[in-house]
């Protein structure tokens, strides 16, 4: 049936289970989605997600009891129910250092569904010697789950416990974009995909590539890292505590197993070789790969690295003009010199540069840049605007600055709703110039942790009492 004659329940079901299939694989139809459309089918589709969801997740039946939850009926009706972004780092960090994985499973457990959580529980995690070991055993022993972290710049990592099928939606929509597709019949290209970072690696940009793969390119080897070899965890965690215990003068107190020290050798070794390692991947590139069309997906300073690393090798316009080169994710703190973009661009020889607004915890969709510069919001996810200092719902109309939070309707084992550490102005009303018709964000993203000197407690007198006590049922571990 074409997808114009299908009923609201119908695109939902599509919008939820398969959002390609909604717009008939068109990447036109993806970017002209009517408001009014997409706001019937999001809050249809959160309905029936919470219907799901709201007895099976333990973390948010915790939190929808003490709330006193039990439907939702416009959009607003969640907020108290999004969880905060400390969630995923809230386990006792000294199940790391006891290597007690056994107990991050129980943890991690209350943030899935019961199947889920049972198959997680079945692991022998008893063997991992460290969060390398712990993730390459998950990833066997529970093939349709993929935790991924987060990078861990206060010192603590976050797990994500995304499911396979959440990771295979997303690469769908990338793959629409990618391809240019304006149909299921849309010729596949042949493409390669850059990396300018590990082969693979548990952190979640890593991860992205690895579900990237079967989505966008013919086979295995059409996809090329500089390094070929695995980003280590525990290595990436040890930077990470080494950096936290410096900012407070608590270096000589960190304790450091001698069998994370051998894997901190070994990453020098590694670094050491590094020069070797991209010399053959600009070589690979300059021969092999010139004048292909090519995919290109990292953060803005890989992409840059890569870039500056390659013109002073004399490279310009290496592939092909229609190659697609991505970037998410903003500055994060650091600052983005002038004219990165333009040297990509010189580097790699694409005509455009694509910019999003996305985050770790959000694998549902990415929120893409215009040409007027313009964030728009993708239909799988819906965004809220919260008052800083009370955390409640800010209107959702005319042009509001409060801190973002989403409900990604993709999520299906896992509870999609997320309030952010960003500070986002929306324009809920006025049309973007560019002719898209989606909500979206004008001026910059900042962190509110940079706002505030580092501080960014996220509080609500009315609903306090409620986060923190589902806070502490998520920390219990014993039983």
């Amino acid at each position: 049936m074409p997808t114009a004659q299908l009923s609201i329940e119908q695109k939902t079901q599509q919008l939820l289970n398969n959002p390609a299939e909604m717009v008939n694989y068109s990447q036109t139809a993806w970017n002209n989605l009517p408001r009014a459309e997409i706001d019937a089918l999001q809050l249809t589709a959160l309905k029936q997600r919470f219907a799901e969801l709201r007895d099976r997740i333990p973390m948010l039946k915790k939190l929808a009891d003490a709330q006193g939850v039990d439907s939702i009926e416009q959009f607003d009706d969640v907020v108290p129910l999004l969880f905060e972004h400390s969630v995923y780092k809230s386990y006792p960090p000294s199940l790391l250092e006891k290597r007690n994985f056994a107990q991050i499973n129980k943890w991690l457990g209350k943030l899935v569904t019961p199947e889920m959580a049972a198959a997680i529980a079945a692991v022998d995690v008893s063997a991992c010697q460290g969060l390398d070991d712990w993730f390459e055993t998950m990833d066997k022993a529970v093939p349709q789950l993929r935790i991924s972290h987060t990078s861990g710049t206060s010192g603590t990592l976050s797990f994500l416990p995304h499911g396979v099928n959440e990771w295979d939606k997303f690469a769908q929509l990338r793959k629409l974009n990618v391809w240019a597709m304006e149909g299921p019949d849309t010729p596949a290209p042949n493409l390669h995909t850059i990396y300018p970072y590990y082969r693979k690696g548990y952190l979640s940009h890593v991860r992205v590539h690895m579900a990237m793969v079967p989505a966008l390119l013919p086979d295995e080897s059409h996809f090329h890292a500089a390094y070929p070899t695995t980003l280590s965890t525990d290595v990436l965690h040890l930077g990470a505590k080494l950096r936290a215990a410096q900012s407070k003068g608590t270096l000589d107190r960190l304790e450091i197993s001698p069998e994370l020290m051998a894997k901190k050798k070994a990453f020098d070794e590694l670094q050491a070789e590094m020069p070797q390692h991209l010399a053959t991947f600009f070589d690979h590139m300059s021969t092999q790969l010139k004048g292909k069309r090519v995919y290109i997906g990292a953060t803005w300073n890989l992409l840059h690295n890569m870039a500056k690393a390659g013109l002073e090798r004399g490279l310009e316009g290496v592939f092909h003009p229609d190659s697609y080169i991505h970037t998410a994710g903003g500055g994060k703190g650091s600052v983005q010199p002038e004219g990165w973009r333009d040297d990509v661009l010189r580097f790699t020889g694409a005509k455009v540069l694509n910019e999003s607004y996305a985050m770790s915890e959000i694998v549902g969709g990415v929120h893409t840049r215009c040409e007027e510069g313009h964030f728009h919001f993708a239909p799988t996810v819906i965004p809220y605007l919260l008052d800083p200092e009370t955390s409640k719902p800010l209107p959702r109309h005319g042009c509001v600055t409060g801190r973002a939070a989403f409900f990604d309707l993709g999520a299906e084992t896992r509870w999609g709703g997320f309030i952010t550490g960003d500070e986002i102005t929306v324009e809920w009303d006025k049309p973007c110039a560019c002719g898209r018709p989606s909500y979206y964000v004008v001026g910059p993203i900042q962190r509110y942790s940079e706002i505030n000197g580092g501080d960014d407690k996220i509080s609500c007198a009315a609903t306090e009492d409620s986060h923190r006590q589902a806070m502490d049922f998520l920390t219990t571990l014993e039983g």
